[in-house]
């Protein structure tokens, strides 16, 4: 079932968060006669190094065929009352996240692992995030700006073809980023980009639709002679995943929400303080200051990048 990459994650996973004690136990939970020493023909008297046990495991439940099985304990595991603290396995979204790309994905409401039937873009939880549990999750937040003055214009009917259109055309740049569409209202929506980076893609990716929304613009098939202008708010922060992403409420949400209504100019990129900390010093002198907002510091994406000076790093030293 798992490729040798996926297998080593598997391994590096479990021996990040459990010692050789607690791997035997969950061992003799899938299978009773699992005992870490006797796999490992060691004796009880040596310290097994934990990636060693982790290995055995493995490898054991593999020969058994019982690789479901072992996922689906540690899965579970996961946030849970154990002798009497919580458990947090560390490290287990991405790896069931790469899970997905091998065509399968373990399913919180059915307990089990189970082939991928669609799209791995289409799992707004990126086939990881667990209902109830938090995440740190960069938000953006995007709106066709005078939206009812096109509305007035075209007609409801055109413009509907217009929002399947644009709908297309960023969820084709988002999936280059790995972020996920969270809610779209027609005219506009709500977009997540979680696991490594996540606020630098999600930041990248707002700069690429603003670089290309000419494209969608010139498309022979957009029936507007008029251009569509977007505004874009990102903020990031900690918030509670629900399986029904469009009921999520958050203040991370709700301020991305607000950045991009209230203070994002036509064909703008706006971000909040936590999200420029995050970002490397090249993304970082592509955006400026314009003051606080609901408590909060933000920036906005220079308009004309062309304009922008790089300051000069300092020689390498050879």
């Amino acid at each position: 079932m798992l490729d040798p990459s996926l297998k080593n994650l598997l391994i590096e996973t479990i021996a990040l968060n459990m010692k050789t004690k607690d791997i035997d136990e969950i061992g003799k939970m899938i299978s009773r006669d699992f005992n870490v020493y006797q796999q490992a023909d060691q004796s009880h008297h040596v310290t097994l190094p934990v990636r060693t046990s982790a290995t055995v495991l493995v490898d054991f439940m593999e020969s058994k065929k019982k690789t479901e099985d072992l996922i689906k304990l540690i899965a579970e595991l996961d946030n849970s009352l154990v002798r009497g603290r919580t458990v947090q396995i560390e490290g287990l979204e991405f790896f069931l996240q790469q899970l997905t790309l091998s065509g399968f994905v373990y399913d919180y409401s059915k307990r089990k692992v189970v082939p991928l039937k669609n799209e791995v873009q289409e799992l707004p939880n990126w086939g990881a995030l667990k209902n109830g549990k938090t995440y740190p999750v960069t938000v953006l937040s995007v709106d066709i700006v005078s939206n009812s003055e096109l509305v007035n214009r075209y007609g409801a009917k055109t413009m509907k073809k217009v929002y399947t259109s644009l709908w297309k055309f960023l969820r084709h740049h988002l999936s280059h980023y790995n972020g996920r569409i969270w809610s779209w209202a027609g005219d506009g929506g709500i977009m997540a980009f979680a696991f490594k980076n996540h606020v630098e893609r999600a930041v990248m990716f707002a700069i690429e639709v603003q670089r290309t929304i000419m494209l969608f613009n010139l498309d022979r098939e957009n029936p507007l002679d008029a251009p569509i202008e977007l505004r874009l708010g990102i903020h990031t922060g900690k918030l509670n995943f629900q399986n029904d992403t469009g009921k999520i409420i958050s203040e991370v949400i709700n301020l991305a929400a607000h950045l991009e209504k209230r203070q994002t100019e036509p064909g703008g990129v706006s971000i909040t303080d936590e999200v420029y900390r995050e970002l490397n010093p090249k993304l970082q002198t592509i955006f400026r200051g314009i003051g606080p907002f609901e408590g909060v510091e933000t920036y906005k994406l220079e308009t004309r990048l062309d304009r922008i000076s790089i300051p000069e790093r300092e020689p390498l030293l050879v």
